[in-house]
């Protein structure tokens, strides 16, 4: 057995999103699944509506079983009942359902195998895309996971839950753009325990067909959802490479591994691979040794690529080295990038005003350039020098100079 417990490069802070997930999945296993995990009491039994929950889910389980295992009131629990109401169920579709059911686990084992799987490959995936459009993909993709399984058997009553299907979406997007990064994985057999670092696409590879489309065509069943597997990650494969082909493909990060072999003991031994110099960590090198030239360039490569952002204070920096040396337009889109990812941003004022000067001064707009810098003396200190500058400015506009 093997089982994947790391990957290498990371970025260099944290993912949110994928944090947020992780609660939100482990919040409703521990609010939702363990107190339901419970023999229904003798008022709930005698419920007709929970009766008639039960008695549908006996046909369903009959006819799934060919009526060798059905349901009794007084065998199932409340979350055996929770999951039928609210599991996604092909025969009976619910928008509501196909959202709620990817945050729904049937155990320990299932929770703790999908949010590992999270953790691993989704901040590499969540670094690339940005917290919003990550959380819209996983959403996305799990939807489709869910809806490939249904078209399966869209008769079917049997009630689907799970984050795997969204999960699988992740390492289809990561396959595409991580295929170098290498993947900690854990093998253990009987009393052998060894950490081996193996390439993340020899890694989602295995996943993929062997323990997923092998056991699908061979007639594997029980409870494991291949076809939700197989639909999330071909999803998400597919949206990694549509926005190759819309954005322009880069080079996938090559980690430089180092190994050692001793002969002597027949031990080998793998290092953690050196991180590939990122855009982010270009763009803070090359401004705190003073190279503008080559943090505008690194920056240019950031917009390019995506990923982690960089620091709030190296991107006014870089703005407004552009801004005094006359680089107008670069100047106004690194103004406008601040303002778009820093809303919060300590600099904010002065990049209002920056941006309000240029557009005033160099470019020609003095409605745009108006509604800056009333912002920068909105955002600034009463009397401080950047809200008199504002002011100055705005007299200027208002003279027609």
């Amino acid at each position: 057995m093997f089982l994947p417990i790391g990957d290498y490069p990371n970025p260099q802070h944290p993912q949110w999103i994928t944090r947020v997930l992780i609660g939100i999945n482990v919040a409703l296993f521990l609010f939702i699944n363990l107190p339901m995990k419970r023999a229904l009491t003798v008022a709930e039994q005698e419920d007709p509506e929970i009766q008639a929950v039960v008695e549908e889910m006996d046909e369903v389980y009959r006819e799934l079983t060919d009526g060798a295992q059905g349901a009794n009131v007084r065998d199932v629990n409340r979350f055996d009942v929770f999951v039928y109401e609210h599991g996604y169920k092909p025969a009976k579709p619910s928008f509501l359902d196909l959202l709620f059911s990817m945050f729904l686990h049937a155990g320990f084992g299932h929770i703790f195998g999908n949010l590992l799987f999270l953790w691993i490959y989704g901040d590499n995936v969540e670094a690339r895309l940005g917290p919003l459009r990550f959380l819209f993909a996983y959403l996305v993709t799990g939807a489709i996971a869910t809806l490939s399984f249904a078209a399966l058997d869209p008769e079917s009553g049997t009630p689907l839950i799970g984050a795997s299907g969204a999960i699988s979406g992740v390492l289809g997007f990561y396959l595409v753009w991580f295929p170098h990064n290498r993947i900690k994985v854990l093998f253990f057999l009987y009393f052998f325990i060894q950490v081996f670092h193996v390439s993340a696409a020899v890694v989602l590879i295995f996943y993929i067909v062997i323990s997923n489309i092998l056991p699908m065509l061979l007639g594997g069943g029980g409870s494991v959802a291949y076809g939700a597997h197989l639909g999330g990650f071909a999803a998400g494969a597919a949206g990694a490479l549509l926005l190759n082909a819309i954005f322009g493909r880069h080079p996938a990060p090559r980690p430089q591994v180092e190994r050692s072999h001793r002969y002597g003991r027949r031990e080998f031994r793998q290092v953690r691979a050196r991180e590939v110099p990122t855009p982010q960590n270009e763009l803070a090198s090359a401004i705190g040794a003073g190279r503008m030239e080559d943090a505008a360039y690194a920056f240019a490569r950031l917009a390019r690529e995506g990923g982690t952002p960089p620091e709030p204070r190296d991107v006014f920096t870089l703005a407004d080295w552009l801004y005094g040396n006359e680089f107008v337009r670069d100047g106004a889109a690194i103004f406008r990038y601040y303002i778009r990812n820093f809303p919060r941003g300590a600099d904010l004022d002065r990049v209002h005003l920056g941006l309000g000067v240029l557009l005033s001064r160099r470019m020609g707009r003095g409605t745009a350039a108006r509604q800056h810098l009333l912002t920068a003396i909105e955002l600034s200190e009463p009397g401080s020098t950047v809200a008199e500058t504002a002011r100055a400015e705005l007299r200027n506009i208002e003279a027609g100079r």
